[in-house]
């Protein structure tokens, strides 16, 4: 692999408003978009060009002994005043993206600063992004490690009130992600950035099939542009375990794009689907059990190989009217809560709730997508067909060394069934586990989910 930089950045970060033939205009807050060796020694020229005066510090506990004490060197040796807030280390082995974590930020924020710096990743950008909406100033970051593709997004994932939620947040006016620091992140922190990478052989499918069923709007522009991030990443996972820096730069450059493109959408839906929500659920499960989760990314990952197997079996179908009337006619609201409240605990109020207010389950806007799912089988096969197979992005994760099955990381089968099952229920998200509810097919697809585990 080559060192040749694979995408302008400088393009994303001057180009304005992209009136696309989509009918939608893209656009992205950043102005300054920096990825390669050494270049944490261009943040003072980055401040500079975003007329950023004091900057704020903001990192965890992990991230700022890692990447923040050479923040803080290059900015006194360009003498640049800042202040800093450090999380503390507390009894749980990594920041928790909640109200909490916000408001501290919030209630340390030095008012002589304008802009929030934020040096990390996961968790840390992610409460950064929010508390610098709240607080009116800019943000921009200095990544700590390759591991998800919301640096560059407009959107944070936070556990409000115990549930995993995605909120819409300013993005960054920059980011910088120097190679040379990020190829020294923990390898498990540079497998969740392959992992969340992988997830986008899934998630652009389950996007032109919401297209098709819902009529959500889709976007063959930045479809491409998700495409071409997911390849880049992709490419770099054999040379991961060596660290090897045009491999970490590979990934970086893909997470970066990727991030990009959900700002073009204003939404998550490019580079989010089904795979997302077994992570989602996973770690939503953990909480209410008060029990640690793994990354995000590693969840990810195995949620990406079982869909891509779902994705495959469901190619192979020919679903019909009488199966999926039958279905709905079997349909069981107790079973229904009784299950939910089972795997979430108390958190499951909320997914009733919603229920509630979207009747997803109500018969009729059921089979009203039924009617249109039967009547465009043959196109939403045709848009499967586009996917890998499973065998393959598995191998490719494999290379890298990051567990790719449920059963490396200690979940069961009855943990995978129950995160497949009650995906749909979790957002108001079209996912393929909500097409195959609709068609009938649940069961037969949760027993294939636990042979994968």
């Amino acid at each position: 692999m080559d060192n040749t930089r694979f995408f302008d950045f400088e393009s994303l970060t001057s180009s304005g408003e992209i009136e696309c033939a989509c009918g939608q205009k893209h656009r992205t807050d950043l102005k300054v978009l920096a990825a390669g060796k050494g270049v944490i020694q261009e943040l003072p020229e980055a401040l500079k060009k975003l007329n950023v005066r004091r900057p704020m510090i903001v990192s965890g506990p992990f991230s700022f002994p890692a990447v923040g004490v050479k923040v803080c060197a290059v900015l006194e040796k360009a003498d640049i005043a800042y202040s800093a807030f450090v999380f503390e280390r507390s009894s749980e082995k990594k920041l928790q993206p909640n109200e909490k974590a916000v408001a501290e930020i919030i209630g340390h924020f030095d008012p002589a600063c304008d802009a929030l710096l934020c040096v990390g990743s996961g968790s840390v950008n992610d409460v950064c992004k929010t508390a610098a909406t709240e607080l009116h100033v800019p943000q921009l970051t200095a990544g700590s490690a390759p591991s998800m593709d919301g640096y560059t997004s407009a959107s944070a994932a936070l556990e409000l009130n115990n549930t995993k939620t995605t909120v819409s947040v300013n993005a960054p006016v920059g980011v910088i992600c120097d190679v040379d620091l990020m190829a020294q992140a923990p390898m498990r922190l540079l497998w969740a950035g392959l992992g969340d990478m992988a997830a986008k052989a899934c998630s652009l499918c389950e996007w032109e099939m919401a297209s098709v069923v819902l009529g959500e709007h889709y976007c063959p522009y930045t479809a491409d542009l998700v495409k071409l991030s997911y390849e880049r990443s992709l490419s770099g996972a054999p040379h991961i375990p060596e660290r090897n820096p045009d491999s970490v730069q590979a990934v970086i450059e893909g997470l970066l794009l990727s991030g990009v493109c959900m700002s073009y959408m204003n939404s998550s839906r490019p580079a989010s689907g089904l795979e997302h929500y077994f992570s989602h659920c996973w770690e939503m499960m953990a909480i209410a059990r008060g029990k640690e989760y793994d990354l995000h990314g590693i969840y990810v990952g195995i949620g990406s190989v079982i869909t891509l197997h779902i994705f495959k079996k469901l190619r192979q179908l020919r679903p019909d009217r009488a199966r999926a009337e039958k279905a709905a006619a079997e349909f069981d609201r107790d079973a229904w809560e009784a299950r939910l409240r089972r795997v979430f605990l108390g958190t499951a109020d909320s997914f009733i709730a919603l229920e509630d207010k979207l009747r997803k389950n109500d018969r009729d806007k059921r089979m009203k997508r039924v009617d249109t799912i039967l009547e465009n089988w043959d196109r939403l096969v045709g848009i499967l067909e586009k996917a890998p197979d499973p065998e393959e992005v598995e191998a490719i994760l494999r290379s890298s060394g990051m567990p790719t099955r449920a059963s490396e990381i200690g979940l069961g089968a009855d943990d995978a069934a129950d995160a497949f099952v009650c995906s749909r229920d979790t957002r108001d998200k079209y996912l393929t586990s909500s097409l195959i509810w609709d068609i009938g097919y649940m069961d037969e697809f949760e027993a294939l989910v636990k042979e994968l585990v």
